[in-house]
């Protein structure tokens, strides 16, 4: 994990917390210290603390073996960083990379992209769904990549 900093000011790690609080709070409203240790394979302890530097920072609601919601702020970077994850994998996909693969190299990259790049991304996806001469085009490259 990297500690540099962010346009949002955070580490990726705390930007990845962010981005699965807020998936975990999609399901259910809010989330658990347990269930982000799980889901992140961390250690209970590693997961509080940093739950509470992110509270303190503003970024989410917690209480000691409580729920744990985003703020305002906190969801705003979450669905943003979520939205670019999701944007980059999608693209890795449609490109041929395997599934597994696109989902470990989106993580990579979703901290890295700016907005402008990102929006371009998403206009390019739209368009190749919806022009089948693109999606011909890009369907001949897959089958040729498989030689």
């Amino acid at each position: 994990m990297s500690s540099e900093i962010s346009d949002y000011g955070l580490t990726e790690t705390a930007e990845n917390y962010l981005k699965k609080i807020y998936t975990l709070s999609i399901q259910n409203e809010y989330a658990r210290v347990s269930d982000i240790a799980k889901h992140m394979d961390r250690s209970l302890s590693t997961v509080t603390g940093a739950v509470q530097r992110m509270a303190q920072d503003g970024l989410l609601n917690y209480e000691k073996y409580g729920k744990i919601t985003l703020t305002d702020k906190g969801k705003e970077i979450a669905i943003n960083i979520h939205y670019s994850y999701s944007t980059m994998r999608e693209l890795l996909v449609i490109l041929g990379i395997p599934e597994e693969v696109a989902i470990i190299d989106a993580c990579a990259m979703e901290h890295q992209i700016s907005e402008l790049t990102i929006n371009t991304i998403k206009n390019f996806i739209k368009f190749t769904k919806e022009n089948q001469e693109c999606r011909r085009t890009i369907d001949e490259y897959l089958k040729n990549l498989e030689v």
